[in-house]
């Protein structure tokens, strides 16, 4: 999730049932209006296109407009369409359905293309001339003014998608040329615009006007033609020759326009390279056509981009990627393809290579771009490539698995330390290790999208052994039913950065089950885990207080256990939200002390009620004297400071027996209760 959050394209995907299962942050900035809905998971596409706050406002028709988005999205078929946006912006819209059913989208800004577009074909449109661009099967994609004002005399309209033949027997029909026009006029005159070279045809109407027409067909097979209202210059024969050549630089520089449109598709705007779009489609032929024995992958992340971001800004970052992509393209083969797949990733297909040979090719990427200086800003940068290497086998015999295993290496080389080459291998510990973390990642995206977590209770009692309260455990059913632990899957989920929707999950519901015990009326309470991560994300502490205020009176049975402190560089930073949940009445714990180097420094940073002793120090209390020192000094921490102290893990009655003798008089683990499921405890 963490690279679908780094990339500059909105990112959606679809399940069979055209439900949202995930998106990331930039989706959210192209569509402002759908953040008021809160959590999109499970909303269908038609409900995201048809919200009446967000593209009705802006568009013709929008019941028209809505369709056409909902037929093109369920279609799938990877062909790009435009959407316009609020306040003038437009994104580039691909979407494509995999073999399970379910849709890939993609939003790429396209604004500052639009503007230039916009911009030649206003030009175009203000041309003296008329202008029509056809498709490879004759069919109209672009008129101007000029040429639709010529058959405005016939009424004959140059609508999108019509034929060319169609339109010229509409126009002879209404007797728009001169003179006794035999059936075999049209079909002449398309076979006098088809001719090579271009061959300019002089058309009489019956109005006494003359028009002048050429047509210049293009590599791509699209046609660019030029009508010119000749009556004037009938009348000005020594005029034609220097108006003849103007309308050949024309013909040639519209050609070029339509040439540079139809490159935009497959190329990425700001270094020109090749775009996923065209890596993946040339990707799929050579898989498909077997042609050129091995077919490798090189996944290339730039290392530590974001500081250059940073140090000189997005703008002149921009010129070190570009110069980034053309060094690229000049160590490898003329054949080879080099394309920017979006952010700092670029990637390398090469074909007809051994192991070895390939491996040559990367590390010389690598020890190059040591010994270059790249530009940015006025300042000179040194960069590292962090590169994944993956090749075709039986089991990546698709695009999209090639390029994920590759990705999957870059991943762990940059786990690895970065800057360095690694070849997906499963065999390889790291890597199968990473591949099963991605799968975590896919299994828990289904779990929040099913609802598939539960919460398990496990008691704290105090020295009489009374319940005092309980702390929630999430455990995932997968899809067999089966309830995976904690240790699990978390560490996957804090990994690929989903632990902040886990927390919130744990959150609401820990809410529902403190309310029970609210309204029953009793003093105990439900003490739920939340990383610090997610309690230093504005998002969360905005949403969560918001859940407070819609469950008056939940603050006196519900408690916070902060974990995870160590991933927080500067954990102060969370301080005055917890103080303001303890003025609402929550207690606030600091879980696991004890375990990691920031134990203390976190109780000192952090304004809390108590701490829980990690169940590590409880188990070797009795074996390691550092542990009995840690308790201790845990005890006098907390007694100093009028604090809580709860000792976890507590297993035998030996453990009860010195925690007892030391001072602790509250408890928790499987000596008094094994966790079991929340309803089956509060039942």
């Amino acid at each position: 999730m963490s690279a679908l959050e780094s990339i500059d394209d909105g990112f959606a995907l679809f399940d069979a049932e055209d439900r949202m299962v995930l998106h990331n942050r930039r989706f959210l900035e192209f569509f402002p209006f759908l953040e008021p809905l809160g959590d999109l998971h499970g909303l269908t596409f038609y409900a995201l296109a048809s919200v009446p706050s967000g593209e009705w406002n802006w568009v013709d028709r929008p019941e028209e407009y809505v369709a056409e988005r909902v037929r093109r999205h369920l279609a799938a078929t990877g062909e790009p369409f435009n959407i316009p946006l609020e306040g003038g912006g437009w994104v580039q819209a691909r979407e494509h359905r995999t073999a399970e059913g379910w849709i890939v989208s993609t939003w790429t800004d396209i604004s500052v293309f639009k503007s230039d577009e916009k911009k030649l074909l206003d030009a175009i449109d203000s041309l003296g001339e008329g202008f029509v661009l056809l498709d490879s099967d004759e069919r109209i994609l672009l008129t101007n003014s000029c040429i639709r004002e010529m058959f405005a005399a016939s009424d004959v309209q140059l609508k999108e998608g019509r034929r060319l033949q169609e339109i010229l027997e509409e126009a002879v029909k209404d007797g728009f040329f001169a003179g006794n026009i035999e059936d075999g006029f049209v079909p002449k005159l398309i076979a006098q615009l088809h001719k090579t070279p271009a061959e300019r045809v002089e058309i009489p109407l019956r109005d006494g006007g003359w028009m002048l027409a050429c047509h210049s067909r293009m590599e791509n097979g699209c046609t660019v033609g030029v009508w010119t209202e000749l009556t004037a210059q009938k009348k000005r024969e020594a005029e034609l020759i220097a108006m003849r050549e103007q309308l050949r630089q024309q013909s040639d520089a519209l050609a070029e326009f339509a040439g540079l449109i139809a490159r935009q598709a497959r190329h990425d705007l700001l270094t020109g390279l090749p775009n996923r779009f065209a890596l993946e489609e040339r990707l799929g032929q050579l898989l498909r056509d077997r042609t050129p024995g091995n077919i490798w992958i090189a996944f290339i992340d730039l290392d530590h981009f974001k500081g250059i971001n940073d140090a000189v800004g997005y703008a002149a970052a921009d010129e070190l990627l570009r110069d980034v992509g053309q060094f690229l393209r000049t160590l490898v083969r003329g054949d080879d393809m080099v394309a920017r797949l979006g952010g700092d990733e670029f990637a390398i297909l090469l074909t007809g290579l051994e192991h070895e040979e390939v491996l040559r090719i990367a590390r010389r990427l690598n020890s190059s771009a040591h010994g270059r200086t790249f530009m940015a800003g006025g300042r000179s940068f040194s960069i590292g490539l962090s590169i994944g290497l993956a090749r075709n086998t039986a089991a990546l015999a698709t695009e999209s698995s090639l390029l994920a295993a590759a990705d999957t290496a870059c991943y762990v080389a940059k786990e690895a330390g970065r800057d360095r080459v690694q070849l997906y291998d499963l065999g390889d510990p790291k890597v199968n290790n990473t591949q099963q973390q991605l799968s975590w990642a896919e299994r828990i995206q289904l779990g929040l999208e099913l609802d598939r977590f539960t919460l398990h209770l496990q008691a704290i009692v105090d020295d009489r052994r009374k319940v005092l309260g309980y702390e929630a455990l999430i455990r995932l059913v997968d899809e067999e039913g089966v309830r995976c632990s904690p240790g699990q899957f978390l560490p996957a989920a804090r990994r690929l950065g989903l632990m902040g929707r886990i927390d919130s999950w744990v959150c609401r519901h820990s809410i529902d089950l403190a309310m029970r015990l609210v309204n029953r009326g009793t003093r105990q309470y439900i003490s739920m885990n939340v990383g610090a991560h997610s309690l230093a994300d504005t998002a969360f502490q905005r949403n969560f207080m918001d859940l407070l205020d819609m469950h008056p009176g939940v603050e006196d049975a519900l408690r916070m256990e902060i974990t995870e402190t160590e991933e927080i560089d500067d954990i102060g930073q969370i301080s005055s939200y917890l103080s303001d949940l303890r003025s609402r009445g929550m207690h606030i714990y600091l879980d696991d002390f004890g375990n990691g180097y920031n134990s203390f420094e976190a109780l000192k940073r952090l304004p809390v009620d108590g701490i829980k002793i990690d169940w590590t120090v409880t188990r070797d209390l009795l074996q390691d004297p550092i542990d009995e020192a840690l308790m201790k000094a845990a005890i006098s921490i907390a007694n100093s400071l009028k604090l809580e102290l709860v000792a976890e893990g507590v297993e035998l009655d030996v453990q009860l027996s010195k925690l007892l003798e030391l001072g602790v008089h509250q408890y928790q683990g499987f000596f008094f209760h094994r966790p079991a499921e929340a309803e089956a405890v509060l039942s």
